[in-house]
């Protein structure tokens, strides 16, 4: 039922196999305001706002309050938002209150969601939306 097929594995637009983490917000760390960033990015601390980025990496202890858009994004903490996602993954840890909508999504035992999936081409029409309304913000 779940990964067979001839499929092919969904991938985000960019490599990121070998890159490194570029910042890492702790987990002392509470932000209110909205996170936009580049290249592989780490949260463990507190946000009270959006995030948007390429490889975001939400910690065990982080927890956001707002909505994450991302190409690839793994969460072991908090998000009470909705997800925007190429690839998502889901470990153990994770608890997400909110819409979810990815192309490819792996879901660890454990992981506790609440809200609406939407993923494979079911996700396709969403995230290329999303995608558009990103771009024309940009001057």
């Amino acid at each position: 039922m779940f990964g067979k097929g001839d499929k092919k594995e969904m991938k985000p637009k960019k490599d990121y196999s070998s890159s490194e983490i570029k910042s890492i917000l702790s987990k002392e760390l509470k932000v209110s305001g909205n996170i936009k960033a580049e290249g592989k990015v780490r949260i463990d601390g507190q946000i009270d706002g959006d995030i948007e980025g390429d490889f975001v990496i939400l910690g065990n202890s982080a927890v956001v309050n707002g909505n994450v858009n991302a190409d690839v994004l793994i969460l072991q903490g908090t998000i009470k938002g909705n997800i925007y996602a190429q690839r998502l993954e889901l470990k153990s840890t994770a608890v997400v209150e909110g819409e979810i909508t990815a192309k490819g999504v792996v879901v660890e035992d454990g992981a506790s969601i609440l809200g609406k999936v939407s993923s494979g081409r079911f996700a396709e029409n969403s995230l290329n939306q999303t995608s558009n309304i990103s771009e024309s913000g940009k001057q």
